[in-house]
């Protein structure tokens, strides 16, 4: 009879080109983290099950979509509170890039951030989260990883930290937005990152998102998907194969492109091509 009893696994992973951001997926059910300090935030969710730990003095639990957030230097436990265990997922910051979202959310550079609630239920949050983890684990989609992390972190400084910091108001960049989608035009076959293409039209990553977001309507990321997609569906329409569009149009790999093509168009390369000869 198989083995059904579930399995303790962990997956640690470093981004170098993204502020040299770690991250974790685990799924631990007799582990048991030691009492234990970092010198970096930890930014945990949970994805299923109920996890416990003892932070400051207290004893805390964190069930489903609960989100963990740990100060520098701040000993804590950690362990599964049922004998089914937990999975979750977590993202290990440094004082540095967590000092640099706020001064980018704000507008001032008012220092590191601190938490006072070690538990936090922020649904659109945990959502945001999600989104980033997913996104840091494809290294070909530079610029949907940064803006996702410069995201998730700017929403967790403006609405958790103690004190709240007010969200900077965002003017009018007209031209330098026009330059980035004009990069963003002629490079989409590139993995472009959101730090190359705010040094190109000088301003803050951070900056130039909101801004972007703001005149377009759209994050930088999603605007250069939207033109891979563009390109794709004319290379389709003229016979050249999925497999080689794909490539030519900057997604990492066929069953990349498949998703994404279809979550905009609402069909297939395949199918879309198809329909395109036949017309």
């Amino acid at each position: 009879m198989p083995n059904s009893m579930p399995k303790e696994w962990s997956q640690f992973y470093t981004r170098p080109n993204l502020h040299d951001l770690s991250f974790l997926h685990a799924a631990f059910i007799n582990h048991s983290f030691a009492r234990h300090v970092h010198d970096y935030f930890v930014i945990g969710i949970i994805e299923a099950g109920l996890q416990t730990f003892s932070y400051r003095g207290e004893k805390h639990a964190t069930a489903t979509t609960g989100i963990i957030i740990l100060n520098p230097d701040e000993p804590h436990t950690g362990e599964a509170a049922t004998p089914s265990g937990f999975t979750y997922k977590a993202l290990y910051p440094s004082a540095a890039l967590m000092q640099l979202a706020v001064m980018e959310s704000t507008g001032h550079d008012r220092g590191v951030p601190f938490f006072r609630d070690p538990v936090i239920y922020d649904a659109p949050l945990a959502r945001r989260l999600f989104t980033l983890h997913r996104a840091l684990l494809n290294p070909a989609e530079s610029l949907a990883a940064e803006m996702h992390l410069l995201s998730a972190l700017s929403d967790l400084v403006t609405r958790h930290a103690d004190p709240k910091y007010p969200l900077g108001t965002v003017g009018h960049e007209r031209a330098i937005v026009r330059r980035a989608r004009e990069y963003l035009d002629a490079h989409y076959d590139q993995d472009v990152s959101l730090s190359q293409l705010a040094q190109i039209v000088a301003l803050s990553p951070f900056h130039l998102a909101r801004v972007f977001s703001a005149e377009v309507g759209l994050p930088p990321h999603a605007y250069l998907e939207s033109i891979r997609i563009r390109h794709a569906q004319r290379l389709l329409a003229l016979g050249q194969p999925a497999v080689e569009v794909a490539l030519a149009t900057g997604f990492v790999d066929q069953s990349h492109f498949t998703n994404r093509f279809k979550r905009m168009v609402g069909v297939t390369p395949g199918q879309f091509a198809k329909q395109s000869t036949t017309a």
